[in-house]
């Protein structure tokens, strides 16, 4: 859940900083304060709201890759694939996603950004949003990773839910994002999954690769 206060500090530092209208409110920032509030719907979160992808300084092929996929939003909605953004931590793998969705968003698209572990907290606590995790327009899946499934339960119920969203999504041709930090995908789940994610993966999954550093440890932001 985003913070309203923030939402509001937000929309008013961009309506104060607006050189068209000298901080009286005209159409151009308050068509900006309406971008926000898009945004705040997705749950897209507030590092990534104004962070542009053409700035990005990390992996170049990684980098012009998700520039031509925004570029071809409506493409990419049309033909309904899904991205795997594999890479270590800090390598621009959740800002590539989120700036897909600000993309989507542009377009009118229904968008929504969640993490792995927030799914598996809707699902246990009986919160599960089936029509927002298979029916929004572009989905993103965050830090689908190893370390928040330490058990073989987890991962067993986790690796049920994931193939259920995601077969069901690529048979619609509904895109959907994952990001992940494990360097093989294959290793995430186990048992039965594992063999389905496999045939998930030959038929509708593209798998990208972000390489370079992690911008963090020298509190660099991407």
């Amino acid at each position: 859940m985003i913070s309203s206060r923030k939402v509001n500090k937000e929309k008013e530092r961009i309506i104060k900083n607006c050189k068209k209208c000298d901080g009286m409110g005209c159409p151009i920032c308050f068509g900006y304060t309406n971008f926000i509030d898009q945004m705040v719907d997705a749950e897209i979160p507030v590092d990534y709201w104004f962070r542009d992808m053409e700035k990005f300084y990390g992996e170049e092929n990684f980098r012009n890759y998700i520039l031509e996929y925004m570029k071809n939003i409506d493409d990419q909605f049309t033909f309904g694939k899904t991205l795997c953004l594999v890479g270590h931590r800090g390598t621009g793998k959740t800002m590539a996603a989120c700036s897909i969705l600000k993309a989507a968003l542009l377009k009118k698209y229904e968008c929504h950004y969640t993490t792995a572990v927030d799914i598996i907290s809707q699902i246990t606590s009986g919160r599960y949003m089936r029509s927002i995790l298979k029916n929004v327009d572009f989905f993103v899946i965050d830090e689908v990773d190893q370390r928040f499934f330490p058990t073989e339960n987890s991962r067993e119920l986790f690796g049920n839910v994931f193939e259920n969203i995601l077969r069901t999504r690529a048979q619609n041709l509904l895109p959907t994002i994952m990001c992940t930090n494990s360097e093989d995908i294959n290793q995430i789940f186990s048992g039965e999954f594992n063999v389905s994610f496999e045939s998930l993966k030959s038929q509708f999954i593209k798998v990208i690769r972000a390489g370079g550093k992690d911008a963090r440890k020298n509190n660099e932001k991407i």
